[in-house]
């Protein structure tokens, strides 16, 4: 398995299209964490910058295009190769076929991660250069939060390489997945575990509540709640795992029965 993880590799290193999705989607991102820099004025202040502590509480937004390039990344990587039967070839040349399914699916995990972590990553680091982080959040409860997001995003990305399997066309399969996300987003759920959903379990990690202060000789201040239920964290990181095994074991499972027309 881990020579055809090393084709895959290679293959990717030499497709430009991979590149030129990444970086505009990363560059987008940089220009969400400029845009209140180059607003210049924060809504509760005007005049006052937004700093990256900010920022880190207005984000919800920048899931979807992390989703996006997360169901991008997966519907190639994982399908591409059944236009050119190297799916194929692997198989007759003797490969199981459980090292050409996991090779492909733990490359693209690997990648669709370390892609979501650079995506939010981004536009923080460039508010902080602006403007500073500033004193609304701490930088721990940042880091524990989107840390926290790898789970759901795991989910995600299992979910895409599943469907990526069943449908055998990347570009059909991205906008089955971007159908799929849409449509999702459009429920409106009234599961009170906020994990059930996985755009639900996304948004409820990346809000953080808030409440105001006010003074008679002070200015009114946003102050923010930063820790989070224990039981929504075990909840996200119990469910968005068992579902993104679920999604990989029928992934492979279809994958097992089929005959790679």
């Amino acid at each position: 398995m881990k020579n055809l993880i090393k084709a895959q590799i290679y293959q990717i290193m030499h497709t430009r299209v991979y590149f030129l999705v990444f970086f505009t989607l990363v560059l987008i991102s940089g220009f969400f964490g400029a845009s209140e820099y180059l607003n210049g004025a924060d809504s509760l202040d005007e005049g006052q910058l937004l700093t990256a502590s900010d920022l880190a509480t207005r984000m919800q937004w920048l899931s979807v295009f992390a989703t996006a390039g997360i169901s991008f990344f997966a519907s190639f990587i994982c399908a591409d190769d059944y236009f050119d039967k190297t799916a194929n070839n692997e198989l007759t040349s003797g490969r199981m076929r459980k090292q050409s399914y996991f090779a492909r699916a733990a490359l693209t995990i690997i990648i669709c991660l370390i892609y979501e972590i650079i995506m939010i990553a981004v536009p923080l680091i460039v508010a902080a250069v602006l403007t500073g982080w500033g004193d609304s959040l701490p930088v721990s409860a940042v880091i524990k939060r989107f840390l926290l997001l790898l789970f759901p995003y795991f989910r995600f990305t299992c979910l895409f390489i599943m469907i990526a399997y069943i449908i055998k066309r990347p570009g059909f399969a991205f906008l089955a997945d971007y159908m799929l996300i849409n449509g999702i987003g459009l429920i409106n759920s009234k599961d009170k575990s906020g994990v059930v959903m996985g755009m639900n379990t996304i948004n409820n990690i990346m809000h953080f509540d808030e409440w105001h202060v006010f003074g008679l000789e002070c200015e009114a201040k946003m102050v923010y709640l930063t820790q989070l239920d224990g039981g929504f964290i075990a909840r996200c990181m119990i469910v968005s795992t068992l579902m993104g095994i679920a999604y990989l074991a029928i992934g492979y499972s279809y994958f097992h029965k089929d005959d790679l027309e």
